[in-house]
């Protein structure tokens, strides 16, 4: 005698374990994708307040205006809760004169998710910004450079 025991829409035990697995590793995967872009936004904010802070900086001194520059990235990279240790530095050597570009650039490491003990390196995220010094500016001596396209 034939078996005829309807086994249409069953779902095996075997499909449960593959589906949780994909589960946990998507969750992981989208994670690891929140915290790289939550280090890339940190990143670019960090580095856009270090570059407006040197070129509004009220006083002559480069050195001292790079100081105040990183001091001000590191605080606003530091409001989106990430360790910023070292994180911004300037490209080149920046200079406050009129015209003169500035750029700054920030870099936060960002630890990669794994399931097993392996060690794996962290991801770097960097973000640039540069802006140029107002020919206009007040307090600055000298004429400004600048050479504007007609």
């Amino acid at each position: 005698m034939p078996d005829t025991r309807n086994e249409s829409g069953f779902v095996g035990a075997e499909v449960l374990p593959f589906v949780v697995l994909v589960f946990v590793v998507g969750t992981l995967v989208f994670a690891q994708a929140w915290a790289a872009l939550d280090a890339k936004l940190a990143a670019a904010s960090g580095a856009r307040e270090a570059v407006r802070t040197f070129v509004e900086h009220p006083g002559r001194g480069s050195a001292d205006a790079a100081d105040a520059a990183v001091a001000a990235g590191t605080r606003a990279i530091s409001g989106y809760s990430v360790n910023s240790d070292r994180a911004i530095a300037a490209v080149g050597a920046p200079r406050l004169r009129r015209c003169e570009r500035v750029t700054f650039e920030a870099s936060l490491e960002v630890p990669r998710l794994a399931l097993t003990h392996a060690r794996r390196s962290p991801t770097v995220v960097r973000a640039r910004a540069s802006e140029i010094v107002d020919p206009f500016r007040h307090g600055l001596g000298g004429r400004a450079p600048c050479r504007f396209p007609s």
